[in-house]
């Protein structure tokens, strides 16, 4: 990043003779300065930034949560930056330490207090009172660089990008353990595409064109400890924006100072993944791990890959320039570490009592887990003079906080999937029709042009108000909505509008209660269970495997019944709520009771007296 230029020149000898008919460089074979010297002297002078133009005013938004410990170093650092204008915003999280004590110390800065409402809310506010033309976030534990801004709105300025991200550094002054912390996984990073653009900047050193911020709403609330950054970054870049790199915009930023905090820090890592999972689900794989299109920096991703790095020789070893190129092809041997790969394995262990050499494949497991660890603590890059319980201390690291921070992320979604309807909403009833037990379809009509699309807005907004947690549209799906239901099952709904005569439409939804992972993979679990013991001859281990198996069945069958009434009611409600008329399923005389709102010249109508062609790509054929 950036230019370097030697201030010497070195005599060169091959086989015994000088060279001297060199002709690069700013000096000639006799040291005296060539006439590009002089020009590289002045552009030297002006280094690292020539004055093109006035430079925008820039709103440096910190934020900070019972911070009093780095928060004066902090605002020093700020009130020290080499910009001609800009402005410091403190927004203070509902801190309960002595941060309005310490705001009160520096009177140059806007200081805004608020109730406690999480991160984004105070990111938000921050932007809310900013007057620049690009919005600056740190974070209240980061000491920026005196050309902090000058990198960022430079780059930004020639990039022509609407964000721009820079790096963040762990002090060396920092003790052992925050050393340690820095060289693991699961700190802030960016995620590069190429030089230049970025598909992630961290929350604690970024900026943003203040237009665009507003344009995209802000920060989310929902995510009030981390995830708001890579949120932010996803509906900027899904939105056609573009996100810079700026290397020599970077900030000292203090790691966790204990292995306590640490690992607090990863759990609420692990919360934001789950929010984000249902957010973006095109981003994640079907393990639920994120899967990132750019490469990630930072020390703790160094050692994970065994494949050593490859050198580029040339032919014959004659290359001018030989490069040491890493891979980025972490996901192979990071699996080892994942909550998933344990749980595999403790299962063979398991069922090594039922066949002894099973336990071979659970020992291979847990030594590749092993071995990847210590690998990775060995490649760590730690000061020199550390102490010996350094890199032990980085592969137990590197051992739990995937763990940790997957478990959380897998508790944290059981907590949330749950029906969110209340007695009222489950009390409406709607003429259903049951294609099978995992599929419900509801029927509409409507004279005056109304149709799926109203259907899906009324939709949308009450499963807000009803706090499903779910995605309320994606692009890449052909569902329309996806809402969690509960351990077992997730539901999907499809929607589609026929038009008639006039503005008459019919409408149809369909409601599909499907598997989760977690419910298929306990399902092949007891299968594999049961099959193991039957061919051991393990009577016990059989009564296990047959008692969990109808257990599951019961507990499958009940979630999906609960599921699927639930969705039902909320898609009901909403089409009541968009003056859709209900018709009756195949085969019903007369309609149920219902108490939805209908128009008095409406006429329930049975679902026969309409034509269902198949529209094209229609997912709801049954």
């Amino acid at each position: 990043a950036g230019s370097v230029i030697f201030s010497f020149t070195d005599e060169w000898f091959t086989g015994g003779r000088l060279l001297d008919q060199w002709g690069f460089g700013v000096t000639r074979a006799d040291r005296s300065f060539k006439l590009s010297a002089d020009a590289v002297r002045h552009a030297w002078q002006q280094a690292p930034f020539a004055q093109n133009g006035k430079l925008p005013k820039v709103s440096v938004v910190v934020c900070a949560y019972n911070a009093a410990r780095t928060l004066p170093e902090c605002l020093r650092s700020l009130g020290q930056i080499d910009y001609p204008d800009y402005e410091v915003i403190l927004v203070d999280d509902g801190s309960k330490d002595n941060t309005p004590a310490i705001a009160a110390e520096f009177p140059q800065i806007v200081y805004i207090r608020q109730e406690n409402r999480g991160l984004s809310v105070a990111r938000n506010v921050g932007a809310a009172r900013a007057t620049g033309e690009i919005v600056a976030y740190t974070d209240a534990d980061c000491v920026a660089d005196a050309d902090w801004l000058r990198c960022l709105v430079q780059a930004m300025e020639n990039q022509q990008v609407d964000a721009i991200g820079g790096p963040n550094i762990t002090p060396h002054n920092d003790g052992w353990s925050a050393q340690c912390v820095a060289v693991s996984p699961g700190n802030p990073s960016h995620v590069m595409l190429d030089d230049c653009r970025a598909e992630h900047i961290p929350g604690c050193n970024m900026a943003f064109r203040r237009n665009a911020l507003m344009r995209l709403g802000g920060f989310d609330p929902q995510y009030r400890q981390a995830g708001d950054d890579v949120d932010m970054c996803w509906r900027l870049i899904d939105e056609g924006g573009v996100i810079g790199y700026a290397p020599g915009g970077f900030v000292w930023h203090h790691r966790r100072e204990t292995v306590g905090a640490y690992l607090k820090q990863q759990i609420g890592y692990g919360k934001a993944e789950a929010l984000l999972h249902f957010k973006h689900p095109q981003r994640f794989s079907v393990s639920g791990h994120c899967s990132w299109h750019g490469r990630i920096y930072g020390s703790g991703t160094a050692g994970l890959p065994i494949i050593p790095e490859r050198i580029y020789y040339g032919p014959f070893g004659l290359a001018p320039f030989q490069v040491v190129y890493r891979h980025n092809h972490y996901g192979l041997w990071a699996c080892v570490t994942w909550l998933e790969w344990h749980i595999v394995a403790a299962f063979f262990f398991a069922l090594g009592f039922l066949f002894l050499p099973l336990w071979v494949i659970t020992a291979a497991m847990w030594s590749a887990t092993l071995a990847v660890t210590i690998n990775a603590a060995r490649e760590a890059t730690l000061p020199k003079g550390s102490p010996w319980w350094c890199r032990p201390l980085v592969a137990v690291l590197h051992l739990v906080q995937p763990a940790i921070r997957e478990w959380r992320r897998v508790t944290y979604n059981l907590r949330l999937w749950r029906p969110k309807l209340s007695n009222e909403y489950l009390a409406v009833s709607h003429p259903v029709q049951e294609v099978d037990s995992h599929v419900h379809d509801l029927y509409w009509e409507s004279r005056d042009g109304s149709g799926r699309e109203q259907l899906l807005s009324r939709l949308v907004q009450e499963s807000r108000d009803q706090d499903w947690l779910g995605v309320l549209g994606n692009a890449w799906a052909s569902w329309d909505v996806k809402l969690a239901g509960d351990l077992w099952h997730t539901l999907h709904v499809y929607t589609a509008t026929e038009q008639l005569a006039d503005n008459r439409r019919f409408t149809r939804a369909r409601c599909v209660a499907q598997p989760t992972l977690v419910n298929r993979v306990l399902s092949i679990a007891a299968l594999v269970w049961s099959a193991a013991a039957l061919t051991s001859l393990s009577y016990g281990a059989l009564a296990i495997g047959f008692t969990a198996s109808v257990v599951a069945l019961v507990q499958n069958v009940r979630s999906r019944r609960q599921c699927l009434a639930a969705v039902t009611s909320l898609v009901a409600r909403a089409g009541a709520q968009a003056g859709l008329t209900p018709v009756l399923p195949r085969g019903e005389a007369s309609a149920p009771d219902a108490e939805l709102p209908q128009s008095p010249d409406t006429v329930e109508r049975s679902v026969q007296e309409y034509t269902l062609s198949p529209l094209a790509g229609d997912p709801m054929t049954a």
